[in-house]
């Protein structure tokens, strides 16, 4: 009698959620996540805490985070150590333009690919002109997830979410990148999102795990986030810096 009571539960809770149909699922989550202003806040952040770099046949490399997001600009501080010696590295994308700080050396970065991401969000969440759908449901780390693809100017989002609590799990796409080969390719991205926490009115999660094509790439814990805040436009652009030409002979060959 027990085992028939909960079959008849899980398909009328079945039956609830398929009955819905995408938008009312997506109002839904937008409401879980704080509602559409505090959605916005999610591009407007500056977050502090720890990351993990998957590094090729070595496991994983642990290092300190400090990240800027600010609409579609960015700006990340990593620092890594090994042994007494810190390793550190800035990137940043300034909306035009994209560039890294290796070791004192300021180097360019794709902006394709920045581009690519910034078309991938949360913002997708409020898009009035959006289409909407379903896709298939899938069970990520032990969670049932309902499939919502979100097509947007003709690039297709799906988001993974939980029918319970109607948050974000994960995020998964398919754009152009270029690609360890430094060639333009169609890479598939992935997001996941977790360890939710109330903060300023939004329910944002504060663990987020990247992975392309399958593999993944970095995992973002963070244990400070503050919205809104005060950044100047210096801060996302690139630095000038003239060329050391002493050893430009040996940088070519």
């Amino acid at each position: 009698m027990k085992k028939i009571s909960v079959f008849i539960l899980i398909f009328l809770f079945t039956i609830n959620v398929f009955a819905q149909n995408p938008k009312e699922i997506v109002e839904k989550c937008v409401s879980a996540l704080g509602g559409e202003e505090a959605l916005k806040k999610f591009s407007n952040y500056q977050a502090k805490g720890e990351i993990k770099l998957a590094m090729r046949g070595t496991g994983e490399l642990a290092g300190k985070l400090d990240a800027i997001q600010s609409g579609i600009k960015s700006w990340r501080k990593v620092e890594l150590a090994f042994g007494k010696e810190i390793y550190t590295m800035t990137q940043a994308y300034d909306g035009k333009a994209a560039w890294m700080d290796r070791l004192g050396t300021i180097v360019d970065q794709p902006t394709l690919n920045y581009e690519s991401d910034s078309d991938h969000s949360f913002f997708l969440l409020f898009e009035k002109d959006a289409v909407l759908s379903f896709a298939k449901e899938k069970e990520i780390e032990g969670k049932r997830a309902i499939g919502v693809e979100v097509d947007f100017k003709g690039k297709k989002t799906t988001l993974f979410i939980d029918p319970e609590t109607y948050t974000i799990l994960e995020m998964v796409y398919k754009d152009l990148y270029f690609g360890d080969k430094f060639t333009k390719e169609t890479l598939e991205r992935s997001v996941r999102y977790g360890d939710y926490k109330k903060l300023d009115g939004v329910f944002f999660p504060t663990k987020m795990t990247i992975y392309q094509d399958g593999k993944k790439q970095a995992e973002f814990s963070y244990s400070e986030v503050n919205f809104n805040p005060q950044v100047a436009a210096a801060k996302f652009a690139r630095p000038e810096q003239k060329l050391d030409l002493r050893y430009r002979e040996e940088v070519i060959n």
